[in-house]
């Protein structure tokens, strides 16, 4: 397999279907939904959706042709994505009955914050694509600040 076929296969699309069978396996061990299953799928609407993101951005690093029709099908899928992934998660994390006030206003939340990360990081990438810099080292830091700040909400969920 050349180098421009891989870079096609293994596309922002890709981490979507990752983030998606990550989620299917979370609802999977989840089912049927207990009180505490319930607060763990609608948390997982904070993290799996910004991993998405990031993940859905390091394709461009290595992919072969025109950086700008990648920002725009990374744009495109994490829209995409994120709308499915946060709709797949609210839906398992629904009880059917009186209990699912919150859990569509939820959506409304998780898909807003999942479209402004999206939207800070494509801006991010517009802003060196458009300056010719080399984003790598950025991109590292960027990786390692969000990595901190899960891990902080992770254990001030625990502590809680």
């Amino acid at each position: 397999m050349n180098r421009t076929t891989a870079a096609y296969l293994l596309g922002p699309e890709i981490a979507w279907l990752l983030m998606l069978a990550i989620a299917g396996l979370i609802v999977m061990f989840n089912q049927p939904v207990v009180s505490g299953g319930h607060f763990k799928l609608i948390w997982m609407n904070w993290y799996l959706p910004t991993i998405g993101v990031i993940l859905a951005f390091i394709p461009l690093f290595w992919a072969p042709g025109n950086q700008w029709w990648w920002l725009v099908r990374i744009v495109i899928s994490g829209l995409i994505g994120v709308s499915l992934l946060v709709g797949f998660l609210s839906k398992s994390a629904s009880y059917d009955d009186i209990r699912d006030v919150g859990v569509i206003m939820g959506f409304v939340f998780f898909v807003g914050i999942g479209w402004a990360i999206l939207l800070g990081v494509g801006s991010v990438m517009l802003f060196f694509l458009m300056a010719h810099l080399a984003f790598l080292p950025v991109l590292k830091w960027i990786l390692i600040f969000l990595s901190l700040v899960l891990i902080t909400l992770r254990v001030s969920w625990e502590l809680m």
